[in-house]
């Protein structure tokens, strides 16, 4: 048994992320931002923007960890049940 209280989720919305990583050798153009199509939670379909980062797998993951915490600093208002404490350094 644990001190720590169970959290009620049910009171809190529900959400969906959607991502693709790949890593490959050498370098793409950072410039061009292709768009794909997905298909959404309510069935519907969306498109989401692909996005390049180059450098070392340190530098990529660095810039990756970065653009994750502006993403939830972009929506703070949309997604308040959602900190950057969640977030894994």
């Amino acid at each position: 048994m644990t001190d720590m209280q169970a959290t009620d989720t049910s009171a809190k919305p529900r959400y969906a992320l959607s991502y693709g990583l790949r890593l490959d050798k050498g370098t793409a153009s950072e410039l061009t931002h292709p768009r794909v199509s997905i298909l959404l939670p309510d069935g519907s379909v969306g498109s989401m923007t692909l996005h390049v980062m180059n450098g070392t797998a340190d530098e990529i993951k660095s810039q990756l960890l970065d653009s994750i915490d502006a993403f939830f600093d972009i929506y703070a208002d949309v997604y308040a049940d959602v900190s950057s404490s969640t977030i894994c350094d």
